[in-house]
């Protein structure tokens, strides 16, 4: 896999899905994406939506590292 160039962020990828929390398909298997993109800072929006879906579950999700 080749990153896209406007890469800026490394986005949570949301459980048994291709997509990030905020909206970013993921092009690669999980595990490879997460080691092209371990440099990355973390994605904004990805972070605002995870935290708003663990609001309305009560907090009852297992912390990404």
């Amino acid at each position: 896999m080749t990153l896209n160039s406007r890469t800026r962020f490394r986005h949570s990828v949301r459980p048994l899905n291709v997509f990030s929390f905020c909206g970013e398909p993921i092009v690669a298997p999980r595990d490879e994406y997460h080691l092209l993109t371990k440099d990355l800072p973390p994605c904004p929006e990805c972070k605002r939506a995870r935290d708003k879906a663990a609001q309305v579950l009560g907090r009852k999700y297992r912390r990404l590292v």
